[in-house]
């Protein structure tokens, strides 16, 4: 049986007793507040701000006077978009909240005034990710000169895109030999990131420049550019839109697929709390498959909740021997056709299909 934590908002409406002209030091019991009283009455939540709550645990918030002649009339609270009304005590279901920070605006009607308070609780996800490590399946050769930041699996092919400044570019790559066979350049002011394909499109984010850049799939000429006003790091397609990430937050952002306008954004936190750094992209059977950057870890994400489900640990993948200098693990592809999974990194040598294996705990 599960067992839930309850919090308990407690609201205290407390007054400054003073002592009345003719020196009387309380009022007659049942009589109406003073304006001295009315106008000193404030609103204090037991609660403070940012405090961490796990979806499905009870939230209950009461309110109470401190004196006989105040008395509730009624008790409001506003989370997540929906409003919640009692005369004296609210408990409100989380199991529907999303997980990240959420706003709570509570007032009090004392029938005289109305006390309002507005606050956050953040929302950790009710679920543990599941733990997977890998086989390797087989490699290939993977330019060790290509600093990956965006990779996806088309008709045979991998589309690449590389970062660095005055060296990024737009790669169509043989998976088989890894010669490319196609290629576009960035200008020198641009660090490429993150691709996707969207129809007969593909859509690039850049690093800093808040510019992103929309090419033809079979030619890779320039359709049209579009802005966003953070980092580019990682994107994906979903069914029906795009999603990208900023790698300093934890946040998901949802863009719509013609205009390439921001929609919604949704936080992505585990158990422990909040996930930053979310680099390379590739949504998969109804996850994203996020690479965490400078780990050796893969995360899948939902896309509906937030929640991350799953932690995928590839320490000694790249066991290549070589004499270049490579970077951190970045680059997730999906051949959907053949439910082949392939993964590599920034200056790697290789690029590896892998099977996912969950572990057994214990």
């Amino acid at each position: 049986m599960r067992f839930f934590r309850k919090i308990s908002l407690v609201i205290a409406l407390l007054t400054f007793f003073s002592c009345s002209e003719n020196g009387d030091s309380e009022k007659a019991e049942n009589s109406e507040p003073t304006q001295r009283e009315v106008e000193n009455y404030s609103l204090i939540v037991g609660v403070t701000n940012n405090q961490r709550l796990t979806i499905g645990e009870a939230l209950t918030i009461t309110a109470r006077g401190l004196i006989d002649t105040v008395s509730v009339k009624s008790l409001t609270a506003t989370i997540g978009g929906q409003e919640f009304t009692d005369p004296s005590e609210l408990n409100i279901p989380t199991d529907a909240l999303a997980v990240g920070n959420q706003s709570i605006e509570v007032n009090v009607d004392l029938g005289f005034k109305t006390e309002s308070k507005q606050f956050n609780l953040e929302m950790l996800s009710d679920i543990a990710p599941a733990k997977y490590t890998y086989e390797r399946v087989q490699w290939f050769i993977h330019d060790p000169d290509a600093y990956t930041q965006g990779l996806f699996y088309h008709d045979g092919f991998l589309y690449e895109n590389t970062g660095q400044r005055g060296r990024s570019s737009l790669r169509k790559v043989e998976l088989e030999t890894g010669a490319v066979v196609q290629q576009a350049f960035l200008q020198d002011q641009f660090f490429g990131e993150g691709i996707t394909l969207w129809d007969d499109k593909i859509i690039q984010l850049t690093w800093t420049s808040n510019q992103g850049f929309v090419y033809d799939l079979g030619t890779f000429e320039e359709v049209k550019t579009f802005n966003y006003p953070t980092e580019g790091w990682g994107i994906t397609s979903l069914e029906n839109e795009l999603v990208m990430t900023d790698g300093t937050t934890s946040n998901l952002y949802f863009l719509d697929s013609e205009t390439l306008a921001e929609t919604r954004r949704l936080s992505v936190y585990d158990d422990k709390g909040p996930q930053d750094q979310l680099n390379e992209l590739e949504y998969i059977d109804g996850l994203i498959y996020a690479n965490v950057y400078q780990t050796d870890f893969i995360i899948t994400i939902d896309p509906q909740t937030g929640k991350i489900t799953s932690e995928i640990d590839l320490k000694g993948l790249l066991n290549a021997q070589t004499n270049r200098p490579v970077d951190v693990l970045n680059g997730i592809a999906y051949d959907t056709e053949n439910d082949r999974l392939f993964v590599t990194g920034k200056l790697w040598p290789r690029l590896y299909e892998i099977r996912l294996v969950e572990k057994v705990s214990g």
